[in-house]
Order: C-alpha cells, then structure tokens, then sequence
C-alpha cells in the first residue's frame, strides 16, 4: 500500500482545520507588517494631537499673562536703573535735587549702563527667550515685546550713556540735546507698548496684567 505522504500528493482537505488557520496567520507575525502597523498607530495619534482646537479667552488670557509676567521681570532690572540715573541727573548734573554721595555716581551709573545692556541676563532672556502665544491677543502682545526690547536695548541705553557723558562734561549742549531725543522717544514707545497691551486687554476681556514700563520726566 503507497504512503499518502510519500506520494508527493498534497490535500489540503486532508489537513486539520487548526493547521490550515495556522498557516494562514503566519503574515501578520512577519516583522515588516507588524512595524508597518506600529508606524501607522504613530502616525496617526500624531495628527490627531496635531489638530487645531479651540482656545478659550481664559486660555488665551492665562499664556498672555505668562508672557507678560515674563516682560516684566526680565524688565525690572533695567526700570530701576534707569529710573535712577535720571534721578542722578537731576540731582547731580541739573541740581534741581541736594547731591546725595556724589562720588558713588560714576560708580552706579556704570552698573545702571550694565543692567540695560546684552551683559545682563535679563536683557539676553527678554531678546532671545520670549515667544506669545500665536492668536489674535498675542499678536499686540509680540508687537508689544518688540517695543519694549527696541525701548530698553536702543534708546534706555542711549539715554544712559549720554547721562553718563553729561556727568563728566556737565552742559554740552550735543549731548542735552541728544538726551531730550532720546526721552521723549523713550515715551513715545512707552505709548505704543501700552497701546499694543490696551488692544490685547481688550480682546481678552480685560483679564491681562499690567505691563511695567516706566515713564520718564522730559529733560529741560
């Protein structure tokens, strides 16, 4: 009698019905279909967490008040020193004040120049680590940044440094000049940076915090 499995004759009728299932299931173990599968969980968890969503005004008003918190205390160094080199100002070079220690001055006026300077760390936060988020209230949030780095950087720098040079050489009317520029430019963009806060306060229901950026007495 010829063995059946000698004969060469396969009939997958003749096979168990566990064995036909197993054979059939060996594809889904074979190691390109099963990292196929996991790169599309991957990249479909990714599209969906991408989606756009709403952003409630409560939302919004709490990043906004994140990035103002932010502005105000990479801010704050530099509002004192230089509130208090017009004070030097006035009391020392203009003498509207009683001179308080006069020798200390060219001393404090160097560490007011350094505070409103790229040395500081909080000028090199506000200019390089400071990004709003991106809606409509964020927008005169960004626009606001950007005043307040040019007010600080630019013409609160400039304002010290001719303080500084009118300390040594007291009336030089080139640097009076360039001083009386230099502050009402500073309050120039003093208004505008309010005018950006204003706009993005009132998108948000008035929910912002306030932005702290002092205004400076005119130079006579």
């Amino acid at each position: 009698m010829t063995d059946p499995v000698d004969s060469g004759n396969f009939d997958p009728g003749a096979m168990p019905a566990a064995s036909l299932s197993s054979a059939k299931a060996v594809w889904y173990r074979r190691p390109w279909v099963m990292v196929l599968i996991v790169v599309v969980i991957v990249v479909g968890v990714s599209v969906v967490t991408d989606l756009p969503h709403h952003i409630t005004v409560s939302e919004d008003a709490s990043a906004q008040n994140a990035s103002i918190k932010q502005i105000n205390l990479d801010l704050a160094p530099c509002n004192y020193a230089i509130s208090e080199i017009y004070h030097y100002y006035e009391t020392k070079i203009v003498g509207t004040a009683p001179p308080m220690r006069p020798q200390k001055y060219p001393k404090w006026m160097t560490d007011d120049q350094s505070v409103c300077s790229f040395t500081s760390g909080e000028i090199y936060d506000l200019t390089n680590n400071f990004q709003a988020l991106d809606t409509k209230a964020g927008k005169h949030i960004d626009n606001m940044h950007t005043i307040v780095v040019t007010w600080i950087t630019s013409d609160a720098l400039g304002a010290i440094n001719d303080i500084m040079y009118l300390y040594n050489h007291p009336g030089d009317a080139t640097k009076i000049a360039s001083l009386r520029r230099r502050t009402a430019l500073l309050n120039l963009e003093h208004a505008q940076a309010m005018a950006e806060w204003s706009k993005a306060n009132a998108l948000l229901g008035g929910r912002l915090y306030p932005l702290k950026l002092v205004q400076l007495p005119a130079v006579a």
